[in-house]
């Protein structure tokens, strides 16, 4: 008899619901039932970075995507024959970041570039030629970022 149904599969492993911790900033509850996972696999889930598989509706509350986790604590319930994990957010996978990373370079070279022009501008006391350099970096660095 089940009494959580089987709703997610984390790495394999069949869990019924999904619910935040009351009280606890970023804590969730994972129950598992006994008939469908036990111990020794519900401890080979990697909670730094899960395989999350929704078997239920989408609807369904779950874990947020994107984030690993340390396991507080695992406790069973003998009454209902589960497991109830319990999960702090650890960190935040931000996926592929390589398109941002070479935008920060060329910003960063961009900016190394004016900075060297205005350099050799003030040090030439070259006030118009100067004031046009710092608008057009501006505007550059305005337009880059929109």
């Amino acid at each position: 008899m089940e009494l959580f149904g089987k709703r997610w599969k984390f790495d394999g492993v069949t869990a019924g619901m999904v619910r935040p911790r009351t009280g606890h900033n970023g804590r969730y509850c994972v129950l598992f039932e006994r008939a469908n996972a036990e111990l020794p696999e519900i401890e080979s889930i990697n909670w730094a970075k899960p395989a999350v598989e929704r078997l239920g509706s989408p609807q369904e509350f779950g874990l947020p995507e994107g984030y690993g986790f340390d396991v507080v604590g695992i406790t069973y319930e003998n009454a209902t024959k589960s497991y109830t994990v319990e999960l702090q957010v650890a960190a935040q996978y931000l996926g592929d970041v390589t398109e941002y990373q070479n935008q920060i370079v060329e910003l960063q070279s961009t900016v190394t570039e004016h900075a060297a022009t205005i350099r050799t501008l003030r040090e030439s006391g070259n006030a118009a030629e100067l004031e046009a350099e710092l608008d057009a970096a501006y505007e550059e660095g305005v337009n880059s970022v929109e």
